[in-house]
């Protein structure tokens, strides 16, 4: 089966891709180092284990105004199990089984 691709124009809207799909693969640059990285993450907090869940009631829209800001998003990272930080600025792509979202060039 194709997978079809589908253009992601902001912070706000990945992070609602992310929420919608419950488990997606982001590639992307990191900060750090500057070297590739593709994470298996998810925002579902069905599939996040308990011990992972934030201690303290999730302010979404403190979140959402974090992300426009500074355009940074916090995934939980499957593979890892952990927390982890995507700037968004630097995603090249999000990818579902039936999906492609490209990233707007910023």
């Amino acid at each position: 089966m194709a997978v079809d691709s589908t253009i992601i124009d902001n912070a706000i809207e990945f992070w609602n891709t992310i929420r919608a799909e419950k488990v997606v693969t982001v590639k992307f640059e990191k900060k750090s180092d500057k070297s590739t990285r593709i994470m298996r993450c998810t925002l579902d907090f069905t599939i996040i284990p308990k011990e992972d869940h934030p201690n303290q009631n999730i302010n979404i829209p403190k979140i959402l105004r974090l992300l426009q800001k500074n355009k940074i998003i916090h995934v939980y990272d499957l593979d890892k199990k952990g927390w982890r930080s995507i700037p968004f600025d630097k995603v090249e792509y999000l990818k579902t089984p039936k999906q492609l979202y490209k990233i707007k060039a910023n």
